[in-house]
Formats: structure tokens, sequence, C-alpha cells
């Protein structure tokens, strides 16, 4: 090839020599149902069926109270997967790590139960997100003693094996203690993924072409957005979470898609490639990915935007790099206020702390501090307002963080909703040690987050925000802080669910560098070589401006971005709209990660629903709209379209700046009926209360490529 060849689209049609029509295997159904009596005594015959096949993954739609799907693959028959009640159809799911012939599933529950009868159906799916029927819905009996029903079916390919229940005569929702899938094992892997593979010993392609390269042998080269190479039978072992690769561009550059099983199945995680200056001068990208573990056929799908060509591939080899493994980096965790008190809570504040703005009861159009009304049916412990009825009639009242019932509650939600953890927001940090009703409030809430983060399953790790502290000692005040209290007295890092990354604990330092909060350089490298010094991992909460160090940031800091392990930059309420994050696309997160990738900083995007402070700042009402959910999804698009998969909401229980993602009012039925509050249909569309809840998980479910890439959110509004 020479580099005429990457002109344009016009010199390069004819080497297409349609070397792709990679086929797809589809999932063999199986004709009719069984009998369902003549199944459900049947043993596990060796003979019959030499393999039972291990699970790598197990999850349900939906579970009740402890009893998570995680219990119907952990080789103790009395813990139990039970649906949520009355929530059908309800389905429960493995991933056996690879594909594989299947074709025999048993179901258990704990022997000394009663009879009871199940509807269910059997599914298959090679990624994920197309699933085939095995089994159609039929009715199967589960008989005291032995409680174990054998389903057979003629052998199907499939990696995920699907139960639908639609009915249990013995509960509200659909139950079992094993969930065991038999069949063979798939194929013995020609080549380890822990190696580094030349790009053009591929076993199929579509689109590209080789040329001679100058590191010697052969690259993938004529490489347009859509075009992929393929390698079978690839074993990741147990586990990779980086993918490394060498590549060239004169051209725009774009993104390898690493993608698994299909050239449109699972994906494992995105690289964006930069232009290196020639079609060969030849750089390392190393991405951190999802982690892959088992024998996968591997796909690379490219894309970009560029014509004539996006980069050259020369070879690419898998990690299981220590930076890209933890309870951070690939997770979306959601900020965390915890800061609303409420008088008669009993709290050192003992009052309507953040609620209104002196700290009396909210009174309307004089003393609300806050614009979206939270939704109330859910907590357990509320308190009476001067504000009139709600638009329903009920009274007007207000929960508070203080509670513990209401820390529950919301981790609770993150549980339920699939959001990671939260970084518990710490302000006030001093060097003090006398008796303050402030900070009591403060570290009994964090106690509180710390014991539900624990009950629930959630990580949590402390975010200092320094605004507003005293120039001259913030940085001995967050010392003392983090030893005498976070460590000492509460023992949060002691907590099995204070997170960790790379086997680190974890610490946000929020507004290093920004232009109106304290700190010089030399102050922000103290403060953070001080924690890297213990062995902990150091996150930035950062300026949106932090690479170029103009507008909102200092000058001077590039060396004190660089040396934080995580850099997370501010973007709430920079603009707004789908133009608006198109725009940031293109001038911030794309350079921004580039650059963060250059240097081996980890990247974590803020990204928010909307934003209004009209009751707290007299702002515009719905001064950025939600745009029912498509604002927030396009910030996620457009990050996920970059390679960026690791999140951070802002915030999970912010209602005075409307930025709340957990449950929040309707419509005006649920609002004080003489005070403006937002509410979730401000742009003419309805949308349930737990919408926003429903859609960070989608979005997470996104970034960790167990959805596909689409425009359009799949959340539905109700």
């Amino acid at each position: 090839m020479t580099l005429n060849f990457k002109q344009g689209m016009a010199s390069r049609w004819w080497l297409k020599m349609g070397l792709g029509g990679l086929l797809l295997s589809a999932l063999a159904c199986a004709p009719g149902e069984p009998t369902p009596e003549a199944n459900a005594s049947q043993e596990v015959g060796q003979s019959q069926l030499p393999l039972r096949l291990n699970a790598q993954g197990i999850s349900a739609g939906s579970y009740t109270q402890v009893y998570v799907a995680g219990n119907a693959n952990d080789a103790n028959p009395s813990t139990y997967w039970e649906g949520a009640a009355n929530a059908y159809p309800t389905w429960i799911r493995v991933d056996l790590g690879s594909a594989s012939s299947v074709n025999q599933v048993v179901l258990k529950l704990p022997s000394a139960w009663g009879a009871r009868t199940q509807t269910l159906s059997v599914q298959g799916s090679t990624d994920d997100v197309t699933y085939a029927q095995i089994l159609a819905p039929a009715t199967y009996t589960f008989s005291p003693s032995a409680n174990t029903v054998t389903l057979n079916f003629a052998a199907v390919n499939a990696r995920y094996v699907r139960l639908n229940f639609t009915a249990n005569s013995g509960a509200t929702g659909g139950q079992l203690s094993e969930f065991e899938v038999y069949g063979s094992a798939p194929p013995t892997a020609n080549r380890s993924a822990f190696n580094q593979i030349a790009a053009s010993s591929y076993d199929s392609q579509s689109g590209t072409q080789l040329e001679a390269s100058s590191e010697g042998g052969q690259n993938v080269a004529f490489i347009d957005s859509g075009d992929s190479i393929a390698f079978n039978n690839v074993d990741f072992g147990g586990g990779a979470t980086v993918f490394e690769t060498r590549v060239a561009s004169a051209g725009a550059g774009g993104n390898i898609e690493v993608r698994l099983d299909s050239v449109t199945g699972t994906l494992a995680g995105t690289c964006a490639v930069q232009p290196t200056g020639g079609w060969q001068t030849w750089a390392t990208r190393s991405c951190p990915i999802n982690s892959v573990s088992g024998v996968h056929n591997l796909y690379l799908r490219f894309t970009g935007s560029g014509t004539g060509g996006l980069f050259n591939v020369n070879w690419f080899k898998f990690s299981t790099a220590v930076a890209s493994g933890g309870d951070v980096v690939g997770k979306l965790f959601a900020g965390y206020q915890g800061w609303f008190n409420a008088a008669g809570d009993g709290s050192p504040n003992n009052g309507w702390i953040h609620w209104s703005k002196n700290s009396s009861a909210p009174t309307p159009n004089s003393n609300v501090n806050f614009d979206l009304y939270p939704d109330l049916r859910e907590y357990s412990k509320l308190y009476q307002t001067n504000l009139a009825n709600l638009g329903n009639g009920q009274p007007a009242k207000l929960f508070s963080s203080y509670d513990p019932e209401t820390v529950n509650k919301h981790f609770e939600w993150m549980r339920t909703y699939n959001i990671d953890g939260a970084a518990l927001q710490r302000f006030g940090a001093s060097e003090s040690t006398s008796p303050d009703g402030w900070r009591t409030n403060r570290d009994s809430v964090a106690v509180k987050v710390k014991n539900a983060a624990e009950v629930y399953g959630r990580k949590f790790y402390v975010m200092y925000d320094i605004t507003g502290m005293n120039p001259s000692t913030w940085v001995n005040a967050v010392k003392h802080d983090w030893t005498a209290n976070i460590v000492n007295a509460m023992r949060l890092t002691s907590s099995s669910a204070y997170a960790r990354q790379n086997g680190k604990l974890v610490v946000c330092i929020w507004g290093i560098g920004f232009t109106d909060r304290p700190g010089t350089a030399a102050e922000a490298t103290d403060i953070i070589n001080w924690f890297k010094g213990q062995g902990i991992y150091v996150i930035g909460g950062v300026p949106t401006y932090w690479r170029t160090g103009t507008n909102d940031s200092r000058t001077g800091f590039e060396n004190v971005y660089r040396s934080l392990d995580m850099i997370s930059p501010w973007f709430v309420g920079r603009f707004g709209g789908a133009e608006g994050a198109d725009h940031y696309l293109a001038n911030q997160w794309q350079p921004d990660y580039a650059y963060t990738q250059q240097y081996g900083i980890a990247y974590q995007a803020v990204i928010w629903p909307g934003f209004s402070w009209a009751n707290l700042q007299g702002g515009p009402r719905n001064q950025i709209p939600r745009l029912h959910g498509d604002f927030m999804w396009r910030q996620a698009y457009n990050l996920k379209s970059v390679g960026i998969s690791t999140g951070y909401v802002a915030m999970f229980d912010e209602y005075d700046e409307g930025t709340a993602i957990a449950k929040g009012a309707e419509n005006s039925s649920m609002v004080p009926t003489n005070q403006y509050f937002l509410t979730l249909d401000a742009d003419g569309v309805a949308v349930s209360s737990d919408f926003y809840l429903r859609l960070a998980g989608d979005i997470n479910r996104l970034f960790k490529g167990q959805i596909p890439l689409t425009v359009n959110h799949p959340t539905s509004h109700q």
C-alpha cells in the first residue's frame, strides 16, 4: 500500500473484497413442549450428559429481601433466589462464559419444601441481547423430597441461558435454590489472549486489507468505519481487564470495539485511537475493559467518522493489569449529600437544614431552599412542613437524612436500580476537637451510610469538598479529619463496604485547581502525596478546563492533575440540551480522555440529569431541562462512544439544585399547592418517580457493555 491509497474512498473502493460475511449460527429450538411430570423425577445421568457447565455469573431481573440470584448458583441447596412479589414476568439468567452446546437444565428447590408448581420458559442467547426460545412456557411440578425438575431439549449453542417465570403456586415470585446447566464444553482455545497477537493473523475479516509494516510482518490497513477482524477460540483465562494495541494513523483516528462471540456481540470495551502522525508512525494504546474470562471468539470492530482510512493495527494483547481492577474503575457511583434535617428528627442540628433558608420550617414563597420535591411514598418517617397540602390532598411532609430509615431506603434504591455505590460528600473538615453540633450530625450520617452500604451490598468512599475552607489551614484540616475521624473514630475505612481500587482505599478531594476554591499547586501536591504515601488511591474533583488551565482552572496545575490516580472533571450546569452534550464531546470529553490515556490516569465522567435552583438562588425555573431523560442519556451515549466507562452521577439526593436522581414528584398532584416546585413532567412528558434511577441503572449497564450503544435510551418512561 502507498500513502495515495489513503487519500479517499474513490481510490480505495476496488480494494474491498467482500471477505466478511461471517456466519452466525442461530439457536436451534426444540419443537413442542416437554411433559412436565415425566421430566420432574428424572435424574442427571453422567452417561447421557457428561459435563455440567459452570456458570461464570448469574443475575436476575428482580429479587426480594435477601434472596438474590447468587443463591441459585452457590452449591448450597438451602439458600434460594426469589423474584420480587407479583412482578411477573421475572427472569433469572446464567452466563456460561463462552458459547457452549447446551441440552439440559436442572432446577432445584430446598428438599424440605412442600409441593408447588411453577410456570416458566427456557431461552438461550450468544450475546445477551437477542434470545431464542428453547422451551415454550409450561408448568412444572416440584415434589417434596427431591424437589427437582429436569428439562431436556435438543442441543443448542448458547452462552446465556435464561428462565422466564410467569407463575408460582407456592409464592408470589419465581423461586430456585439451584440452576444447573448441562451440555458440552466449548472448543479448546488455540491462542492465549495474554500473548501478543498479530492483527494480520485473523481467522476472518470484513472490509480490511493487509500491507507491509515498518515494524516487520504485515499490519491490518484500509480500515473504514464498520470494518472488523475476528479471532476464533481466544482464551482469556480467569479474567482480562486491559486491552493493549499497536496502532498508527495519519487520518482522523477512531475507535476499536472489543466484542465477544459475534461482531455485534457483548461489548467488553472501546479503545480510542488518536492520530499518530503517519500510517507507519506507531504508538501503543492501552485501555481498560470489562473483565473477560473463558474462551471466546474475539471480534475487533472499528468505528469512526473519518474518510480514506481511520488507522492501521499491527498487534494487540490483553492483560490483568491491576490498574483496572477494583470498586471504582468501570463502575457507576452517585454523589450522596445526606445533609437534610427536619425539626424533631433528634439530630444535633434540630432544624430544617437544607430544606429551608433559615432552619425554620419551609414556608411558602419565603423560606424554601430546594427546587425538586421528593416522592415521599416509601419513607417510614416524615416531618410536617408549613406548606399547603399536596395536590392529591396529602400533607406536605419531608424526610430527614439523620434517620437511618432514610439512609437505608436510599441505599436500597441504589441496589434495586443498579448503582454501584455512593461518594459520601464530606464538608467542613476541621482540626478542631471541640464538640460541634453540625459536625456531629455529619459524622452520624456517615456511620449510617457505612451501615446501609454494608446491608445493601453497595460501596462508598469519602469525598472531601474543600469549598469555603480556610485557605491557610485546609490541608492540615483534611489530614486531621481523615486520621482522627474517618479512620480512628468512625472506622469507616475498616468497613467491608468501603471502596478500594487496585487494592487501595479510595478518597476523593473535590475542588483541586478551581479558581474559586482554596489551594495552591504546592498545597494540592502536598495533600495528594500525603494520601498516596499511605497507599491510598486519590481521585481529584477538578475544573471543567483542567487540561488547558483556563477559565475555571488555575494555571500551573498540570503536574498536580497528572499526579492523580483518577480525574473527575465537573460539568454540572455548564451546558444544556443534546447540542451542548455534543459540543462537550468534541471539545472536552474526547480530548480529556485521550490525555488521561496518554498519562495513565483513570477518567471518571460526571453525568447529571438537569439543573434548577429557582427556589435556592432565584434563577430561572427548570433552568436546564431534563428532557425526560434524553439529556442525561445523550451525555452517557457520547461518553461511551469515545471509550469512557467510569461514571459519577451528580447527584443522588441533591434536591436543592434539582439534580437529584432519587425518586421525585411526578406532577402537580405530588407537590404543595401554594409553592413552586420542579416536577418530573416539567417538559410535558410524564415519567415515573423512579425513572432517573432506572435510567442511571441502564447507563451503568451501557458502561459495562451489558447493553448496546444506542442513540435513544432504552429506559421506559413509566
